[in-house]
């Protein structure tokens, strides 16, 4: 999945992710992520500098959560919560997540 910047009016991709969940009740930096947001993994940062809409602690930018190892030691990277309306489908981002699982 694609994900686009949230600031307005600029809707730049900053970064390719998984979307991990759309369950409301599910939980991210200790706060349900509820009805607008997905939970998500950073793959592939595009825009660095790009600031999280619901910063966590220790991640306050697309390249912090891409780079923070979540504390599951399952989990490669942490997990984000990112607005609903600024993820997108595409099939570069399929090609991008399949390379990165190889």
């Amino acid at each position: 999945m694609v994900l686009k910047s949230a600031s307005y009016p600029n809707k730049e991709i900053v970064a390719y992710a998984n979307i991990l969940s759309s369950n409301p009740k599910e939980i991210v930096g200790g706060v349900e992520i509820g009805k607008q947001f997905y939970k998500v993994r950073i793959n592939h940062p595009v825009i660095q500098d790009e600031p999280l809409v619901r910063p966590t602690s220790g991640c306050k930018k697309i390249s912090d959560a891409h780079a923070k190892r979540a504390p599951n030691a399952h989990a490669k990277r942490a997990t984000i919560a990112w607005p609903l309306i600024c993820v997108c489908y595409n099939k570069l981002s399929t090609y991008i997540i399949y390379l990165e699982n190889l």
